[in-house]
């Protein structure tokens, strides 16, 4: 079900969500999450876990719960909170002895894209993206940017993740202004680049219901890829925030 927050003055977030067609929602490795609390600045995050690699659910959600705890949106702050992150990563993955297919996966390690948003009460916002997880920033039903990526044809098989292995991560940042009545959408990869190729304006109003039959549409005729599909929405008030 969509899930919805209000935020001072007039904030709508809401949220979407449905795993790939013929897995239940104990496979969906993608993670999402929206600031709990009515307080600026309003923070909303969405990661996605890479199948191939071991526990990558879990490495999503720690990802996305950093973003929303205060590590993001500035590049240095929230590579700062990576060691710890990984390590929380590896205290939960399940000690059990594995068949030897997923022990070796577990010493890869997992890997997730991530984008975080941050819109602050002055009339700005920043970002923060890590791989293909993309932001869509409407205004007047019209696309005025997006990134990290801003084309179909930009995704690929081998974004720049982060990852549960030690290694420098590739964050890229982004910062602008919003004007009353604006919406931000967040999606994960594979329905990214579908909406780059179709058109991301009627979304925020839908219901699950119709969500949900919009992706499987789309999946049946193979212009959207079968994965996770993650979508946040935020509808930033039709009157400018006070600062004070």
């Amino acid at each position: 079900m969509p899930t919805s927050a209000s935020h001072p003055p007039s904030f709508t977030c809401r949220s979407w969500r449905l795993p790939r067609a013929g897995h239940t929602a104990a496979a969906y490795e993608d993670a999402l999450g929206i600031s709990p609390d009515a307080a600026w600045p309003v923070r909303v995050a969405v990661a996605d876990g890479a199948t191939e690699s071991a526990f990558a659910g879990l490495w999503a959600r720690l990802l996305v719960e950093a973003f929303l705890g205060g590590a993001g949106p500035a590049p240095g702050a929230y590579a700062a909170a990576l060691p710890d992150l990984r390590q929380r990563w590896a205290d939960r993955v399940p000690p059990t002895p594995q068949p030897w297919y997923l022990a070796d996966k577990i010493r890869e390690g997992a890997a997730a894209a991530l984008l975080g948003l941050c819109i602050f009460a002055d009339g700005t916002w920043q970002a923060l993206a890590a791989g293909d997880c993309c932001l869509f920033h409407l205004r007047h039903g019209t696309t005025i940017s997006r990134w990290p990526l801003d084309s179909p044809d930009a995704f690929h098989h081998h974004p720049a993740l982060l990852r549960t292995c030690p290694e420098a991560p590739a964050l890229q940042h982004r910062g602008g202004t919003w004007a009353p009545g604006d919406v931000f959408l967040l999606a994960t990869d594979a329905l990214a680049a579908w909406l780059m190729a179709t058109d991301p304006t009627p979304w925020p109003p839908l219901d699950q219901t119709a969500f949900e039959a919009r992706i499987e549409a789309a999946r049946a005729d193979r212009t959207l890829r079968n994965d996770d599909v993650t979508l946040v929405s935020v509808t930033l008030p039709l009157t400018a925030a006070a600062t004070a």
